[in-house]
Protein backbone atom coordinates (compact mmCIF):
# COMPACT_ATOMS: atom_id res chain seq x y z
CA UNK A 1 0.00 0.00 0.00
CA UNK A 2 1.17 3.02 -0.78
CA UNK A 3 1.54 5.65 2.69
CA UNK A 4 0.40 9.17 2.48
CA UNK A 5 3.83 11.33 1.80
CA UNK A 6 5.74 8.95 0.36
CA UNK A 7 7.39 9.93 -2.89
CA UNK A 8 10.00 8.89 -5.48
CA UNK A 9 13.96 8.66 -4.15
CA UNK A 10 15.02 11.96 -3.85
CA UNK A 11 18.96 11.71 -3.49
CA UNK A 12 20.53 15.06 -1.25
CA UNK A 13 23.60 15.99 -2.91
CA UNK A 14 26.02 15.49 0.13
CA UNK A 15 29.01 17.16 -1.90
CA UNK A 16 27.28 20.39 -2.91
CA UNK A 17 26.04 20.53 1.02
CA UNK A 18 29.39 20.21 2.41
CA UNK A 19 31.14 23.03 0.31
CA UNK A 20 27.61 25.00 0.99
CA UNK A 21 28.87 24.33 4.77
CA UNK A 22 32.18 25.53 4.31
CA UNK A 23 30.45 28.70 2.53
CA UNK A 24 28.17 29.24 5.28
CA UNK A 25 31.27 29.54 8.35
CA UNK A 26 32.18 32.94 7.12
CA UNK A 27 28.31 33.78 7.83
CA UNK A 28 26.90 35.12 10.68
CA UNK A 29 22.98 33.95 10.48
CA UNK A 30 20.78 36.55 12.33
CA UNK A 31 16.65 35.31 11.09
CA UNK A 32 14.97 32.48 9.73
CA UNK A 33 15.22 33.73 5.68
CA UNK A 34 19.38 34.17 6.15
CA UNK A 35 19.22 30.38 7.50
CA UNK A 36 16.80 28.98 4.46
CA UNK A 37 19.09 30.76 1.74
CA UNK A 38 22.22 29.71 3.55
CA UNK A 39 20.92 25.84 3.66
CA UNK A 40 18.80 26.20 -0.15
CA UNK A 41 15.51 26.16 1.04
CA UNK A 42 13.03 27.60 -1.87
CA UNK A 43 9.21 28.12 -1.94
CA UNK A 44 9.75 24.36 -4.30
CA UNK A 45 11.41 22.25 -1.13
CA UNK A 46 8.20 20.97 0.10
CA UNK A 47 5.42 20.23 -2.69
CA UNK A 48 2.07 21.19 -2.34
CA UNK A 49 1.25 17.27 -1.88
CA UNK A 50 3.69 17.19 1.17
CA UNK A 51 2.45 20.12 2.62
CA UNK A 52 -1.25 18.84 2.30
CA UNK A 53 0.20 15.56 4.23
CA UNK A 54 1.53 17.50 6.61
CA UNK A 55 -1.78 18.90 7.26
CA UNK A 56 -4.07 16.26 6.84
CA UNK A 57 -2.05 13.41 8.13
CA UNK A 58 0.15 14.81 9.76
CA UNK A 59 3.28 13.37 8.52
CA UNK A 60 5.42 12.93 5.57
CA UNK A 61 7.54 9.77 4.38
CA UNK A 62 10.81 10.89 2.05
CA UNK A 63 12.63 8.08 1.09
CA UNK A 64 16.32 8.51 -0.04
CA UNK A 65 17.54 11.97 1.92
CA UNK A 66 20.74 9.74 3.17
CA UNK A 67 22.84 9.17 0.03
CA UNK A 68 24.49 5.56 0.44
CA UNK A 69 28.26 7.75 1.20
CA UNK A 70 26.40 9.61 3.82
CA UNK A 71 24.44 6.50 5.12
CA UNK A 72 27.28 4.27 5.64
CA UNK A 73 29.24 7.40 7.72
CA UNK A 74 26.20 7.72 10.36
CA UNK A 75 25.82 3.89 10.79
CA UNK A 76 29.64 3.57 11.22
CA UNK A 77 29.62 6.82 13.35
CA UNK A 78 26.57 5.63 15.51
CA UNK A 79 28.58 2.53 16.07
CA UNK A 80 31.70 4.56 17.26
CA UNK A 81 29.66 6.80 19.70
CA UNK A 82 27.63 3.89 21.09
CA UNK A 83 31.00 2.02 21.84
CA UNK A 84 32.62 5.13 23.68
CA UNK A 85 29.37 5.94 25.40
CA UNK A 86 29.08 2.40 26.83
CA UNK A 87 32.45 2.10 27.79
CA UNK A 88 32.27 5.79 29.69
CA UNK A 89 28.93 4.79 31.30
CA UNK A 90 28.10 1.34 30.95
CA UNK A 91 25.14 -0.49 29.05
CA UNK A 92 22.87 0.32 31.76
CA UNK A 93 20.34 1.98 29.75
CA UNK A 94 21.10 -0.71 27.19
CA UNK A 95 19.99 -3.73 29.86
CA UNK A 96 17.12 -1.48 31.31
CA UNK A 97 15.19 -1.03 28.27
CA UNK A 98 16.05 -3.51 25.44
CA UNK A 99 17.19 0.06 23.15
CA UNK A 100 20.72 0.52 22.36
CA UNK A 101 20.64 4.72 23.27
CA UNK A 102 23.65 7.34 21.83
CA UNK A 103 22.25 11.00 22.92
CA UNK A 104 23.87 14.73 22.57
CA UNK A 105 24.44 13.60 18.61
CA UNK A 106 23.58 17.64 17.76
CA UNK A 107 27.09 18.07 19.10
CA UNK A 108 29.21 15.43 16.99
CA UNK A 109 29.93 17.75 13.85
CA UNK A 110 28.78 18.59 10.14
CA UNK A 111 27.77 14.35 9.83
CA UNK A 112 25.32 15.32 11.70
CA UNK A 113 24.72 18.63 11.29
CA UNK A 114 23.71 18.01 7.85
CA UNK A 115 21.10 15.90 9.34
CA UNK A 116 18.96 18.69 11.26
CA UNK A 117 19.66 21.23 9.19
CA UNK A 118 18.49 19.23 5.53
CA UNK A 119 16.47 22.02 3.56
CA UNK A 120 13.10 19.18 3.32
CA UNK A 121 13.30 19.13 7.16
CA UNK A 122 13.57 22.64 7.99
CA UNK A 123 11.11 23.45 5.28
CA UNK A 124 8.94 20.94 7.43
CA UNK A 125 9.32 22.30 10.98
CA UNK A 126 8.58 26.14 9.79
CA UNK A 127 5.47 24.49 7.39
CA UNK A 128 3.78 23.20 11.32
CA UNK A 129 5.29 25.65 13.57
CA UNK A 130 5.60 28.49 12.00
CA UNK A 131 8.67 30.94 11.84
CA UNK A 132 9.75 30.38 15.60
CA UNK A 133 11.74 27.24 16.45
CA UNK A 134 14.31 25.81 17.95
CA UNK A 135 16.12 22.47 17.69
CA UNK A 136 15.58 20.49 20.55
CA UNK A 137 18.21 16.90 20.00
CA UNK A 138 19.51 14.59 18.17
CA UNK A 139 19.67 11.42 19.38
CA UNK A 140 20.34 7.51 18.31
CA UNK A 141 18.08 4.42 19.20
CA UNK A 142 18.39 0.93 18.16
CA UNK A 143 15.79 -1.45 19.65
CA UNK A 144 17.04 -5.10 20.70
CA UNK A 145 15.64 -8.21 19.19
CA UNK A 146 12.42 -8.50 21.33
CA UNK A 147 12.36 -5.01 22.40
CA UNK A 148 11.45 -1.55 21.11
CA UNK A 149 7.08 -2.08 21.43
CA UNK A 150 5.52 1.15 22.86
CA UNK A 151 2.05 2.42 23.44
CA UNK A 152 0.58 4.90 21.07
CA UNK A 153 1.59 8.27 22.25
CA UNK A 154 2.22 12.12 21.08
CA UNK A 155 5.47 14.21 22.00
CA UNK A 156 3.96 16.83 23.51
CA UNK A 157 1.23 17.85 26.33
CA UNK A 158 -2.22 17.67 24.84
CA UNK A 159 -3.47 20.53 22.91
CA UNK A 160 -6.96 22.40 21.86
CA UNK A 161 -7.55 22.53 18.29
CA UNK A 162 -6.92 26.49 18.19
CA UNK A 163 -3.83 26.11 19.85
CA UNK A 164 -0.49 25.85 17.60
CA UNK A 165 1.55 22.77 17.34
CA UNK A 166 4.07 22.37 19.69
CA UNK A 167 6.85 19.91 18.12
CA UNK A 168 7.95 18.08 14.92
CA UNK A 169 9.76 14.79 15.16
CA UNK A 170 11.66 13.25 12.45
CA UNK A 171 13.32 9.56 12.13
CA UNK A 172 15.58 8.59 9.75
CA UNK A 173 16.12 5.65 8.93
CA UNK A 174 19.95 4.10 9.29
CA UNK A 175 18.22 0.55 8.34
CA UNK A 176 15.27 -0.58 6.67
CA UNK A 177 12.21 -0.36 8.45
CA UNK A 178 10.45 -3.66 8.19
CA UNK A 179 7.13 -5.31 9.97
CA UNK A 180 9.69 -7.55 11.32
CA UNK A 181 12.02 -5.04 12.83
CA UNK A 182 10.23 -3.16 14.63
CA UNK A 183 8.62 -0.43 12.33
CA UNK A 184 7.23 2.83 14.04
CA UNK A 185 3.11 3.42 13.48
CA UNK A 186 1.42 6.23 13.14
CA UNK A 187 -2.19 6.87 13.27
CA UNK A 188 -3.09 9.10 10.02
CA UNK A 189 -4.64 12.26 10.99
CA UNK A 190 -4.15 11.75 15.08
CA UNK A 191 -2.58 14.89 15.72
CA UNK A 192 -5.86 16.65 14.76
CA UNK A 193 -7.43 14.97 17.72
CA UNK A 194 -6.20 17.53 20.10
CA UNK A 195 -5.83 14.56 23.33
CA UNK A 196 -4.15 11.64 24.43
CA UNK A 197 -4.74 8.38 22.68
CA UNK A 198 -7.53 6.27 24.87
CA UNK A 199 -6.06 4.65 27.94
CA UNK A 200 -6.55 1.40 26.87
CA UNK A 201 -4.65 2.18 22.96
CA UNK A 202 -1.74 3.87 25.12
CA UNK A 203 -0.95 0.25 26.45
CA UNK A 204 2.03 -1.43 24.37
CA UNK A 205 -0.25 -4.07 22.80
CA UNK A 206 -2.78 -2.43 21.50
CA UNK A 207 -4.16 -2.24 18.11
CA UNK A 208 -5.68 1.31 16.86
CA UNK A 209 -7.57 0.46 13.61
CA UNK A 210 -6.47 3.19 11.69
CA UNK A 211 -2.78 2.90 12.46
CA UNK A 212 -0.35 2.08 9.53
CA UNK A 213 3.28 0.97 9.83
CA UNK A 214 6.22 2.85 7.88
CA UNK A 215 7.67 0.57 6.42
CA UNK A 216 10.54 2.41 4.07
CA UNK A 217 14.23 1.37 3.10
CA UNK A 218 17.63 2.72 4.90
CA UNK A 219 18.20 6.55 4.23
CA UNK A 220 14.56 7.41 4.42
CA UNK A 221 12.99 10.11 6.86
CA UNK A 222 10.31 10.41 8.74
CA UNK A 223 8.93 13.52 8.89
CA UNK A 224 5.80 13.72 11.25
CA UNK A 225 4.08 16.54 13.75
CA UNK A 226 4.69 15.57 17.45
CA UNK A 227 0.95 15.61 18.75
CA UNK A 228 0.35 12.57 16.13
CA UNK A 229 -0.13 9.20 18.20
CA UNK A 230 2.58 6.82 16.87
CA UNK A 231 5.07 4.55 18.38
CA UNK A 232 7.78 2.40 17.63
CA UNK A 233 6.94 -1.50 17.20
CA UNK A 234 8.87 -5.02 18.77
CA UNK A 235 12.19 -6.03 16.79
CA UNK A 236 11.02 -9.49 15.60
CA UNK A 237 14.31 -9.85 14.13
CA UNK A 238 17.67 -10.61 14.86
CA UNK A 239 19.04 -7.29 12.98
CA UNK A 240 18.85 -3.73 13.79
CA UNK A 241 16.41 -1.22 13.77
CA UNK A 242 18.68 1.61 13.91
CA UNK A 243 17.31 5.41 13.66
CA UNK A 244 18.13 8.82 14.06
CA UNK A 245 15.33 11.17 15.84
CA UNK A 246 15.77 14.31 15.63
CA UNK A 247 13.12 16.58 17.31
CA UNK A 248 12.32 20.70 16.45
CA UNK A 249 10.39 22.69 19.41
CA UNK A 250 7.96 25.72 19.27
CA UNK A 251 8.06 28.84 22.25
CA UNK A 252 4.98 26.60 23.86
CA UNK A 253 7.06 23.82 24.78
CA UNK A 254 8.25 24.23 28.51
CA UNK A 255 12.06 23.24 27.54
CA UNK A 256 11.92 26.23 24.07
CA UNK A 257 14.50 28.33 26.30
CA UNK A 258 16.66 25.68 26.92
CA UNK A 259 19.91 27.05 24.91
CA UNK A 260 23.14 24.98 25.34
CA UNK A 261 25.47 26.34 28.25
CA UNK A 262 28.34 25.44 26.10
CA UNK A 263 28.18 25.12 22.15
CA UNK A 264 31.12 23.79 20.26
CA UNK A 265 33.24 26.64 18.23
CA UNK A 266 32.75 24.70 15.30
CA UNK A 267 29.36 24.37 14.52
CA UNK A 268 28.44 25.65 11.71
CA UNK A 269 26.29 29.23 11.71
CA UNK A 270 22.91 27.56 10.30
CA UNK A 271 23.47 24.66 13.67
CA UNK A 272 24.62 27.73 16.26
CA UNK A 273 21.07 29.79 14.78
CA UNK A 274 18.35 26.59 15.10
CA UNK A 275 19.93 25.87 18.60
CA UNK A 276 19.74 29.44 19.48
CA UNK A 277 23.17 30.50 19.98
Amino acid sequence: MALPGARPACIFNGVAYFYRLIAMQAQKISNLEQLFEAVGITENTLSRAEKEALDKQGYLIVPGLLDHQWLEQLRAAFERLLEEHEKANGNHSRQATGTRHVDGLGYQGELFERVYTHPKLLAAVRHILGDEFRFGGLHGRDPLPGFGQQGLHGDAVPRYPHEPFQVVTSLWALDDFTLKNGATRLVPGSHLEGGLPPKDLRQPGSQHPKQIFASTPAGSAIIFNGHLWHSGTQNNSKAPRRALQCIYLAPTFPNFSAIPATMPEVVTPAARYVMGG
